[in-house]
This record gives structure tokens, sequence and C-alpha cells, in this order.
């Protein structure tokens, strides 16, 4: 029994290896869509281009993901991963003056994401319509607004909000309007439309926040936007 044993545990040992293998496999696929998405439009890539940028065969993407828009949905998770992040950074030394202030340093942040990372600006804020992304990227702002909502908390005393929207959400839906249209029509984010991105923010929110907000008596010491 006990060589019978061990045969059934040599077996066994080489699997924790191919998972790694295949986690290793799933990355290679994704950074080969960065590489190219920061190249060309979402539009012009296929399975057949990520294999050959990733050094794979074609075979191998498609095991595991079948379809293209697979990839993609996949990817989108990854810089949904990112912009939490981006969100959740927390250096120290700045205190908000406003939270109009403290929005347009939020807004700020993700723009400077979007600007360093094409790909994920091309995936997000481009002129495509792939129904699982567009799905996963309006389920990903309710909770980035969640979030936003969650920060302003921290400083400021927030008055009763409506209760059938999200009005956190609905602002960066809507900087994020500007910012796609920027990005289709120019390739990029232009200064102009980042600035209105900021202010269609704080026009919106300002319907709901008066101009000033009385500070929270337990404001953290040091700012997560900055």
């Amino acid at each position: 029994m006990r060589p019978r044993m061990r045969e059934i545990m040599s077996a066994v040992k080489p699997l924790p290896k191919r998972r790694a293998s295949s986690q290793e496999r799933i990355d290679r696929i994704l950074d080969a869509t960065v590489t190219l998405l920061a190249q060309r439009s979402l539009g012009e890539l296929s399975i057949y281009a990520i294999a050959a940028q990733a050094d794979i065969p074609p075979s191998s993407v498609y095991h595991f993901f079948p379809q293209l828009a697979d990839v993609l949905a996949a990817l989108a998770e990854r810089v949904f991963a990112e912009l939490d992040g981006v969100l959740g950074a927390a250096p120290a030394g700045f205190e908000p003056a406003s939270w109009m202030e403290l929005i347009e340093r939020l807004e700020d942040r993700f723009q400077q994401y979007y600007q360093s990372h094409p790909a994920a600006r091309e995936l997000i804020l481009g002129a495509h319509e792939l129904a699982g992304v567009r799905q996963a990227d309006r389920h990903h702002d309710r909770l980035l607004g969640q979030s936003l909502r969650a920060y302003l908390a921290r400083y400021y005393q927030l008055p009763a909000l409506p209760e059938d929207v999200d009005i956190f959400a609905l602002a960066m839906q809507a900087a994020d309007k500007l910012l796609a249209a920027d990005h289709q029509q120019h390739g990029e984010l232009t200064a102009p439309m980042r600035r209105e991105a900021k202010r269609m923010m704080v026009a919106y929110l300002g319907l709901y926040l008066p101009p000033v907000l009385p500070r929270a008596s337990d404001a953290a010491d040091t700012d997560p936007l900055m």
C-alpha cells in the first residue's frame, strides 16, 4: 500500500506547477493585448494578433479565452483593479480647502492614469460596443461612486442625498463621457477637455452639495486622494 501511495502522491505533485503555468500564460496574453492596444484601435485587434505578440500558438489563447471579447473582459478587470488603486492610494500632506478641490484632485488622478495607460484608455473610453465591457464598467462606476462618497465623508459631513440615484457614480460617468469623446476624436486626452470633465463633476455634484460643508469630526490627518 505504501509504494502505491507514493505513486499517487507523485502524480499529484505537478498540479501546482500546471496552475502556475496557466496563470503565467494568461498574464502573457493580457500583457500582449495591452501592448497591441497601445499601438492600434480595438477594432484592429484579433486573437491571432494577440497570439503572435505573446509568442504563443493561437490555440493557447483560445484555450483560455474562446472569444476576443473574453480577453478584453479579463483585461477590463485588470484595469478596474488599477483604477481602484488610483483611488485607494494615500500619500500624505494635502488638506483640501473644499469638497470641490477634493473632487478635482481625484478626477485629475484618474485622468493621469488614462493618459499614461493608452490600452486602458482605448478599452474603457474607445468607440466600441462590447456589451460585457460596458456592463462591467457601469458596475465598476457604481463601486467607485460608493468609494468616492466614503472619501468625502472622511472630511465633510454630507447632507441628505437622493436614494434613488447614486450622484457620485453619475458624476464620474458624465466626466468619462467627455473624456471618451476627446479620446475618440484626438486619440488622447487634451487639456481643455480634462479641465471641462472636472468642472462637469463639480457642477453636477454642486446641485446636491452646498459650497461649504461642515468638517467631519473624525477627519483623517492625511489626504487619500492627492
